[in-house]
């Protein structure tokens, strides 16, 4: 089922994502209404919210305008797990300052759905948070993007 599950998250980002509509929707077709997003790590005032529903009424009130990902690396953590490194490129409200950084998505999936999505701030944290110890280790089943926008 890894495979499988690694396969779909790469389908999802094999290009260059804005947040809506293109990474939504393609979460929508495996999500559920209940599915949890989990932004608690990524933001300070980050929310757990339900459905991709839930997840655009919080997205509307970020401080973001054309809040994009640039997919860099896929992990295949476990049999329900695949972690994405992306680069998170956006330009503030108000301000127009352009900021880029790197994060990581976490997918879970449960008989084909995905059932939780977490944004990691840190991708170390993310990669902690797996069981897969720093990014300077050896790491099995680390695969580059296929197809990706620009991978580094």
């Amino acid at each position: 089922m890894s495979e499988e599950n690694l396969e779909i998250v790469r389908g999802i980002y094999c290009r260059t994502l804005l947040l809506d509509p293109d990474l939504l929707e393609g979460l929508a077709e495996l999500a559920t209404p209940d599915t949890e997003f989990d932004f608690t790590d990524a933001y300070p005032d980050g929310k757990v919210v339900r459905g991709v529903d839930g997840v655009r009424r919080t997205a509307a009130n970020w401080p973001w305008d054309g809040l994009h990902f640039e997919p860099e690396r896929f992990i295949d953590v476990d049999a329900e797990r695949v972690l994405v490194f992306v680069r998170a490129i956006a330009t503030g409200v108000g301000s127009g300052v352009p900021v880029e950084r790197p994060t990581a998505h976490e997918c879970t999936f449960s008989d084909g759905a995905l059932v939780r999505f977490k944004v990691y701030s840190e991708r170390e944290d993310a990669l902690k948070a797996a069981g897969l110890g720093d990014s300077s280790s050896t790491q099995p089943a680390v695969r580059g993007p296929r197809n990706a926008g620009r991978a580094r």
